[in-house]
């Protein structure tokens, strides 16, 4: 893994990361991450990537991991959320420019959020994208999210861990695991993966993202369903969304579900959904993940051949 710097397009320097020692490359893999930790988590699965043929970029959102370092964890400034979204596509174009091959957006949770918005954006640049751990937000719940968060700051201040926002949401999803009496059980049955994600301090369980990032992701999200957003995603792009059945955040099936027949009313024409029984929801780091790596791989295979044929 290489480590690079990219000024974006207001000064601000993201930490991004690039797996591309692979010969004869077929694509590139873009991996936006989630809430809460950092593009290191991914290693494994990009080293699988790169097994099979394929180079992996990513960068640590704004208020995560090397781009804002251990005393800023979680702190932001102005719109990170779009302001994120702004960065996932200038590091898109950085790998059209480097790497001239298809590329394919894999987002996990809040990546997946982010990358709702890119598709709407830039999906003309993809030759696929997958949706891990991924929901419907035009919710009840996320509107209350953003009532919250507007008052958090106002009285306040943004910079503020946004503790109160993490129990409604991450203390709420372990209640579904509570007989197993283990903090973030709601990410993955793997106790060995959650165990160092409490351990790393660059995740969760180490701090609470600030007030300003929560205010701007609630913000952010309701831009994100509008019917002219919505209608400007590419009909042809192809989409897959992914998520455990046993995943809180998804509504345990019910919202990525939701996402899947508000995607296929709008005509996308090439829409799968798969939902792993029992899987929670880091799915890349569940027990079962062999087999997730293997649907992931064979849809990234299929659109990036089929891209490549185009050509």
């Amino acid at each position: 893994m290489k480590e690079f710097l990219m000024n974006t397009f207001d000064g601000t320097e993201i930490a991004c990361y690039a797996w591309d020692e692979v010969s004869d490359p077929v694509g590139v893999v873009q991996i936006a991450h989630g809430m809460g930790e950092h593009c290191g988590r991914y290693d494994n699965f990009a080293s699988f990537l790169n097994a099979n043929g394929y180079i992996v970029i990513a960068e640590d959102h704004r208020g995560h991991g090397k781009t804002c370092g251990y005393d800023n964890r979680g702190i932001v400034e102005g719109d990170s959320y779009n302001d994120t979204v702004s960065d996932m596509i200038a590091l898109t174009g950085y790998a059209q420019k480097k790497y001239k091959l298809p590329i394919v957006l894999l987002g996990h949770s809040y990546g997946s959020f982010l990358s709702q918005a890119y598709i709407e954006r830039n999906g003309d640049a993809l030759s696929g994208v997958i949706l891990s751990g991924s929901a419907y937000m035009n919710t009840a719940q996320v509107a209350f999210g953003r009532i919250v968060a507007k008052l958090q700051n106002a009285f306040c201040g943004g910079k503020k861990p946004a503790k109160l926002i993490g129990k409604l949401s991450f203390g709420a999803y372990d209640k579904q695991f509570k007989s197993e009496n283990q903090p973030f059980a709601w990410l993955t049955r793997d106790k060995k993966v959650v165990q160092e994600y409490l351990a790393d301090d660059f995740c969760g369980g180490s701090f609470d993202m600030s007030i300003a990032f929560q205010k701007s992701f609630f913000y952010g999200l309701k831009t994100v369903y509008t019917p002219a957003a919505l209608g400007s995603i590419p009909k042809s792009l192809p989409v897959l969304i992914a998520s455990g059945d046993k995943d809180p955040v998804g509504g345990n099936g019910s919202l990525v579900s939701k996402l899947y027949e508000e995607y296929k009313a709008l005509g996308l024409t090439d829409l799968d959904i798969k939902l792993y029984p029992e899987a929670r929801h880091e799915i890349l780091n569940e027990i079962n993940k062999e087999e997730v790596y293997a649907d992931f791989l064979e849809f990234i295979k299929r659109v990036t051949v089929k891209n490549t044929q185009q050509v």
